[in-house]
């Protein structure tokens, strides 16, 4: 063997050797976004931070399996194909194969989180310039009922005045942020009024819709980040990593843990608060949280499905924010919801995109 074949030899083995390195980094990351959904941020909070990370800790062992098969080094691959086996149960949970029915439900309902009404792509345009577009985007709709987070404050006659605009009658914004517009009526019983007088993230209401069926809506609104542009900037910069390390870095984590552990508990107080007149219920809102979250693990655990899931298809991305692929706005329904279809309307306004549901209530 010629000297230069020995240096190419050599720096092979070293390059196989460091990638080897960055796939048991990434098997090791795998395996902890693995088991997050079952361990509880009160009890270890850490994980969380790896379920949040499912997307980019998928590509990460793709990106490295993809180079030990350009290396030629067999031997290394277990780690990464035992990554990809781990990652099956959370991609199952992450992306919808299925296509929506072309028939629709009896029924439809509408989530947004508004972002107080700003508009992410425009930041000098006001608010009432932004209530007019999402106006339109609802009568182009026509949904049933609509449930908004991060609306802020209406006055009575702003509202009245909104709510007459999208042709729904009966509204209630009883919680700050959080508003529930109908066409149909909107009562109150025993279990309506034990949630809201207690719950400070969401509300819920008995939505009458005659002879289609009665059903539960709960629009919450589960803690967030509350990162500012600069944080989310600090994710996306390397340089920050060095330059900032004291200041953004540890206000991150910080947010995050907050974060994680609030909502643990918002969940909790959901789980254990639900009818138990047998009637049918839809959660849904900006839950702030990946499927591979223990919220969502609670929520399923619950006895709730995901709607998306079953009638939507691809990614579902409903944070349209500098976060990549997030899907933390979520139609939560018992069995007796039946949902037909599921649409993510891609407009950006807020930093969410609007998601749809059509469904039929049996009983």
């Amino acid at each position: 063997m010629g000297q230069n074949e020995q240096k190419q030899s050599f720096g092979r083995r070293v390059l196989i050797f460091l990638v080897s390195i960055f796939a048991v980094i990434g098997l090791l990351s795998m395996f902890l976004c693995a088991i997050n959904p079952y361990i509880s941020p009160d009890y270890f909070v850490w994980t969380s931070f790896f379920g949040l990370a499912y997307w980019p800790i998928l590509f990460f062992n793709l990106l490295i399996l993809l180079v030990l098969i350009l290396l030629k080094s067999k031997k290394t691959w277990l780690y990464t194909i035992m990554a990809l086996v781990i990652a099956v149960p959370g991609f199952l949970k992450s992306f919808s194969v299925k296509k929506e029915l072309i028939e629709d439900g009896n029924i439809k309902i509408m989530s947004y989180n508004t972002a107080h009404f700003n508009d992410i792509t425009d930041k000098q345009r006001n608010s009432n310039s932004v209530k007019a577009d999402v106006i339109e985007i609802i009568n182009g709709l026509n949904p049933d009922v609509v449930c908004f987070q991060e609306c802020g404050g209406f006055s009575k006659k702003a509202l009245a005045s909104f709510s007459d605009k999208i042709n729904c009658k009966y509204y209630v914004n009883e919680l700050s942020g959080i508003l529930i517009l109908s066409k149909y009526p909107l009562e109150d019983d025993a279990f309506t009024e034990k949630f809201n007088d207690a719950c400070t993230f969401g509300t819920v209401k008995l939505v009458d819709a005659g002879g289609l069926g009665k059903f539960y809506v709960e629009c919450v609104h589960l803690k967030s980040y509350c990162l500012t542009n600069d944080e989310i900037e600090y994710i996306h910069d390397a340089k920050h990593y060095i330059d900032d390390s004291d200041t953004k870095g540890k206000s991150l984590i910080s947010k995050l843990k907050y974060g994680f552990k609030e909502r643990t508990e918002d969940t909790k107080f959901i789980m254990e608060n639900m009818p138990e007149n047998g009637l049918p219920i839809i959660v849904c809102g900006d839950f702030n949280d990946t499927p591979m979250s223990y919220t969502y693990h609670q929520m399923r655990k619950a006895g709730m499905s995901d709607a998306f899931l079953q009638v939507g298809h691809g990614f579902g991305k409903t944070y349209c924010g500098e976060l990549p692929l997030l899907r933390i706005d979520y139609f939560w329904h018992s069995e007796n919801i039946i949902p037909m279809t599921f649409t993510r309307l891609k407009k950006k306004l807020s930093d969410h995109y609007p998601i749809i549901m059509t469904f039929n209530v049996t009983h």
